[in-house]
């Protein structure tokens, strides 16, 4: 009895030893695959290994690097938490999960993954840059550049790695000589490098936002403008009025000061800006218009997009005289759902004010308004263009009964890029306008459909001149003959910037 039973016990210790050895012999050959970068071949040899020894943290992890290697993310997650599941645990597979996490934009499930990876003090170095890359991709500059100072610290092999991060994080927050001294670094450390090469392209980048990143900048604008419709005349005319001169030349000049403070974040921004437009007549000077405006626009970029909030006072002179004040407040948010594609939602306030003297109290156009809608907008040609698209809903709420009405527009525009320095763009609206009330000379609820569409072509003849020339045509359709009209204008004028 007692020699069969040590017959079994041999007999099952040889069975152990064979199956060790298979599944060692898969691992090696697996590990032999592996080096080879025959991922596929090298797959089916761990997953064979795991079979015969399931529980082996090694084999999980080399399983999960291969897995990794051949774009299977998913799988590669599940053997590395494995790996680290199981006794003892392979500690390399903490950064291997973060760089998943990363690449996926999980970027919460990276960041438990790195605070893990800290307090089992696996490869601090190594856990400290991915940790500011991840924070870089959330907005988190500051914090991103503190995590890439400690990991160039802990170990200066990652230096020329760091200092290029870094020019990213610096370039975020508008501090383009600290980002353009990180890539010079870059540039030291190895100069034949892929690093340094890419180093240098984005040095002429920074050199172009250091350029153009002005707190202060002047716009002042001269154009010539035909306009064959000065008066808005009616297109079948009034009865019994001969309407003359509505055809007429102006100049134009306008005057833009921009004011854009550093706040250093990257986070918050807040730009000022101020416009003077004069619209003068050849002939129809009791259409002379006077515009100013002042508008103030605080916001925040978030991870995938920004939040605004305009606030827009403009006041008006017409022939010399108060004609109108208008104040505007715009909330936006903006939002990059995907590379490139631009999701837009606004909702709005505005309160005008008549200035002027009002004869007949029922076309007073004082009053409140209110809108919302949405966007969508697409960037072209890596930024130089843009479609864009937007609905909006308004309500207009004046005193006088005759111009309360409820609206739709609907609008289309383009930025094209053409060769260097010249574009084109496009702008199209479409605006339905039915009135609350029955109008007071006319006896019945007015209706308007106006369609505008603008085309421009602009020519950046020097860093600090633009030539455009443009037309424009409006067509209003309305129930009542009276704000029934066709609108042509031609306008070419420059633009000096400094």
């Amino acid at each position: 009895m007692k020699k069969t039973a040590l017959i079994v016990v041999m007999i099952l210790i040889v069975l152990n030893a064979g199956v060790l050895m298979a599944a060692d012999g898969g691992l090696d050959e697996g590990i032999a695959a592996l080096k080879e970068e025959n991922y596929e071949e090298a797959i089916i040899f761990f997953k064979h290994a795991k079979e015969t020894q399931p529980g082996s943290s090694a084999i999980s992890y080399y399983l999960g690097v291969a897995l990794k290697k051949t774009g299977d993310e998913k799988g590669a997650e599940e053997n590395f938490i494995e790996a680290l599941a199981a006794v003892p645990p392979v500690e390399e597979a903490y950064t291997e999960l973060i760089e998943i996490c990363y690449s996926q934009d999980k970027l919460t499930a990276a960041k438990e993954w790195i605070a893990k990876a800290e307090a089992a003090k696996v490869r601090p170095a190594t856990g400290a840059f991915l940790k500011g890359l991840v924070l870089l991709k959330e907005g988190d500059n500051a914090g991103a550049i503190e995590s890439l100072n400690k990991a160039k610290e802990l170990d200066s092999s990652l230096t020329q790695t760091v200092n290029y991060q870094l020019a990213g994080a610096y370039n975020k927050q508008r501090k383009y000589t600290e980002a353009k001294t990180s890539l010079e670094a870059v540039i030291e450390a190895d100069p034949s490098s892929d690093m340094a090469s890419f180093a240098k392209e984005y040095q002429k980048a920074v050199e172009e936002n250091m350029a153009s990143d002005k707190q202060w900048r002047f716009t002042i604008g001269l154009a010539y403008r035909y306009d064959d419709n000065v008066l808005l005349k009616p297109e079948d005319g009034i009865p019994g009025v001969d309407i003359s001169g509505q055809r007429d030349s102006a100049i134009l000049t306008t005057l833009r000061v921009d004011y854009q403070p550093n706040l250093g974040s990257g986070q918050w921004f807040v730009n000022m800006q101020y416009n003077l437009v004069g619209n003068y007549y050849f002939k129809n000077d009791s259409h002379d218009l006077l515009i100013q405006s002042l508008t103030l626009n605080p916001g925040y970029n978030f991870k995938d997009g920004a939040i605004y909030l305009p606030v827009t006072y403009n006041y008006a002179l017409l022939n010399g005289k108060n004609y109108m004040g208008l104040l505007s407040v715009k909330p936006t948010v903006n939002w990059m759902f995907e590379k490139d594609h631009i999701a837009q939602a606004f909702a709005g306030y505005e309160r005008r004010d008549m200035l002027g003297t009002i004869s007949d109290p029922d076309e007073d156009r004082t009053g409140n308004r209110y809108l919302t809608g949405l966007g969508y907008i697409y960037i072209l040609s890596k930024g130089k263009g843009m479609l864009n698209f937007r609905y909006e809903y308004s309500q207009d709420l004046t005193k006088g009964s005759n111009w309360a009405n409820m609206g739709n527009k609907l609008s289309a525009g383009a930025t094209l890029p053409f060769i260097d320095k010249l574009y084109g763009v496009l702008n199209f609206e479409a605006f339905f306008q039915k009135y609350k009330y029955d109008h007071t000379v006319f006896g019945y609820k007015r209706c308007d459909d106006t369609y505008t569409g603008t085309a421009s072509l602009v020519w950046q003849a020097t860093n600090f001149m633009d030539v455009t020339v443009q037309y424009s045509h409006t067509t209003a359709y309305s129930n009542i003959y009276l704000y029934k009209y066709n609108r042509n204008m031609y306008t070419t004028g420059v633009e000096f910037k400094f």
